[in-house]
């Protein structure tokens, strides 16, 4: 049963005569005199291992200080089996009926260090690594030519740990652990969109008789009586107007023409940098506010991201290959799939998405996304009967015709690269300076090249000149 001698101090005591495990064995006689430990001394022991202690007293209860340390099983009143958990240094002891102490060692457990050399030397020839045994772990340090091999060596010493232990990682990596990624988001839309409707407003009032006709959509202002131009669903069409009225008669006839063709390009270049194994996120764009639900304290409000964002996970294999989880992703805002709620409208997110793991060489390029969209649609309103008469039946229809093109491309280039000093790194404002108020009057410029200390840039003897507007600069 478990007791404890003092608060905070475990102690596994076992009460032999009545909870012996297994067949009671004799004492051993002189032939095994050989076989019987010293009551005294230390004992040394590995993770995961035991040892049989035989006695030449029968014992009726043992313990150890720190059961965490090692754990001890009594086979017999004369043959105990002490197992190492973890490395660190206990005692253990051994009383018999007369609470005579019949057995105190200092249980001092460690790693079986030459073990994990000779494996590390085996799975890693070339590279000499340190191993440190100490209490609670193991230290492992050197230096290796990539992250693959460090996180070998890591998984390899870990097999050697004990119960609860952890391990030290001072190994050093030579190759570079840094990755830097460009990538290129180009996305090309092409729209056209064509129109012809006729739309009509007629009243007849003969006599006490009134009779109308309306087809399309209304632009007679009824309080007025006088004709609007309405923006149609793309937006502002050409249109020609007509109308005879009479005392009786007031016919009113307009006609939509709309042909439109756009095109919208959009290209951005986020450039990230992450270490191995860790996961780097970009987003150029902007969030917009969704309504998710109200309580007493009024509408709640989440923000929704939109743009372009970027994320990747890089892990260095070795000098020259780098293994890439990337997913970029482009959105945008958009009315199909909006919803409207009371007064509130929601827009939708056009999206366009590609996530994929490849293997690929510093400074090598690969396309991961090539996402080509085409849409067209086409619409025919008519007036039911009068839209079908031979020859006049066009005069009651509308046509409305519009397609869509959308192409998608991603360029993902990975780097290894290495940190540089402040220095070496520059932005086109560093050189930028301030036009004085002589060169503003007479050579109307905002800004001129100026000269950073040291740079051996514009001005200086040797350094490159440069002749254009301010703001850009020549590779």
């Amino acid at each position: 049963m478990i007791r404890s001698l003092a608060r905070g101090v475990p102690v596994l005591l076992l009460a032999l005569p009545a909870l012996v495990a297994g067949p009671v064995l004799p004492v051993a006689g002189p032939a095994s005199a050989q076989e019987l430990v010293a009551p005294t001394g230390e004992l040394q022991l590995e993770v995961k291992k035991g040892r049989l202690l035989r006695l030449s007293t029968p014992v009726s209860a043992v313990f150890v200080a720190d059961p965490e340390v090692a754990d001890v099983q009594a086979q017999s009143p004369t043959l105990l089996y002490v197992y190492g958990r973890r490395a660190g240094t206990t005692t253990l002891y051994a009383v018999d009926d007369a609470q005579q102490v019949v057995l105190r060692r200092d249980v001092q457990v460690r790693h079986n260090v030459s073990r994990l050399r000779q494996v590390l030397a085996e799975a890693l020839p070339d590279h000499p690594l340190t191993l440190q045994s100490v209490e609670g772990g193991l230290i492992l340090s050197g230096r290796l030519p990539s992250a693959v091999a460090a996180q070998e060596a890591r998984e390899i010493a870990g097999r050697f740990l004990g119960e609860g232990e952890t391990l030290v990682n001072r190994l050093q990596v030579a190759a570079p652990t840094q990755v830097s990624l460009h990538v290129r988001v180009a996305e090309v839309s092409r729209e056209a969109i064509k129109l012809f409707g006729i739309n009509w407003d007629t009243l007849f009032s003969p006599g006490d008789f009134v009779f109308g006709l309306a087809t399309g959509r209304g632009f007679i202002d009824p309080a007025t009586g006088a004709a609007n131009r309405l923006a149609d669903t793309f937006g502002t069409a050409g249109g020609i107007f007509g109308g005879y009225r009479t005392a009786d008669v007031d016919v009113n006839a307009i006609i939509d023409a709309l042909e439109r063709e756009g095109l919208v390009t959009v290209l951005a270049q986020p450039n990230l940098t992450a270490l191995s194994g860790e996961t780097a996120s970009f987003l150029a764009g902007g969030e917009f506010p969704v309504p998710v639900g109200a309580d007493d304290k009024g509408l709640q409000i989440e923000f929704k991201q939109f743009g372009i964002s970027l994320a990747f996970t890089p892990t260095v294999l070795s000098p020259d290959r780098i293994s890439l989880r990337v997913r970029p992703e482009v959105s945008d805002i958009s009315e199909k799939g909006a919803i409207r709620l009371r007064d509130l409208s929601i827009p939708a997110l056009s999206t366009r998405r590609a996530e994929t793991t490849v293997e690929i060489g510093s400074g090598q390029s690969f396309a991961i996304g090539g996402l080509i969209s085409n849409a067209t649609r086409s619409s025919l309103e008519k007036f039911p009967g009068l839209g079908d008469l031979p020859v006049l039946g066009s005069l009651f229809r509308s046509t409305n015709f519009q397609r869509s093109e959308s192409e998608l491309v991603i360029i993902v280039t990975p780097y290894l690269v290495r940190p540089v000093a402040s220095a070496a790194l520059k932005t086109p404002l560093d050189e930028l300076r301030p036009a004085s108020d002589l060169e503003r009057i007479l050579a109307g410029r905002l800004a001129r090249a100026g000269v950073t200390p040291g740079s051996g840039g514009p001005g200086q003897p040797g350094g490159p000149r440069l002749r254009g507007a301010a703001g850009f600069a020549l590779d």
